[in-house]
C-alpha cells in the first residue's frame, strides 16, 4: 500500500512545502528503507543531468527516515511493517527544517492506518514532534 502526503502551508508568512511517498509492506520487524529511484523526479522535471545524492539530500532522507521511525515507536502494534520511502519531494526556498520530516510523518499514518495520540504541527517556530 503507498500513500504520499503533500504539505503546503504558510505559517507567519513562512512557507512549508515538502511531499514524501512511501510504501509499506510485511516484515519480521519494522524497518525503514528508502528507494534508489526516491528523488527521481529530478531527472523528469530538470533532465537527465539531474543531480541528487549530496549532503543536502542526506539530512533530506534523514529527516524522511526520522519521520516513519517516529510513527513506527507510537504505533502501538506489535507485527512489523517495512516502510520504503519512495519520493521525497522539496524546494529550493520553501522546503525548511522538519518539513520533510513533518510529511513523512503523515504519509506514514496514512498508509499504516495509525492515528497518534499528539500528532506533529507547525507553528511559527517550525515543525513541533511532540513526545
Amino acid at each position: 500500500m503507498e500513500h504520499s502526503y503533500r504539505l503546503r502551508r504558510i505559517v507567519s508568512r513562512i512557507p512549508h512545502v515538502a511531499e514524501v511517498a512511501v510504501r509499506v509492506g510485511a516484515c519480521a520487524h519494522d524497518e525503514v528503507v528508502v528507494s534508489d529511484e526516491v528523488f527521481a523526479w529530478r531527472r523528469d522535471l530538470y533532465g537527465p543531468q539531474a543531480v541528487s545524492g549530496g549532503p543536502g539530500d542526506q539530512e533530506l532522507v534523514a529527516e524522511a527516515v526520522e519521520g516513519v521511525r517516529y510513527v513506527l515507536v507510537r504505533r502501538g502494534h506489535s507485527s512489523g511493517r517495512l516502510v520504503t520511502v519512495t519520493r521525497i519531494l522539496d524546494t529550493p526556498v520553501d522546503t525548511g527544517p522538519g518539513d520533510v520530516r513533518f510529511a513523512a510523518v503523515m504519509a506514514a499514518c496514512q498508509a499504516l492506518e495509525v492515528e497518534l495520540d499528539h500528532p506533529p504541527f507547525i507553528d511559527a517556530s517550525g515543525a513541533v514532534f511532540p513526545d
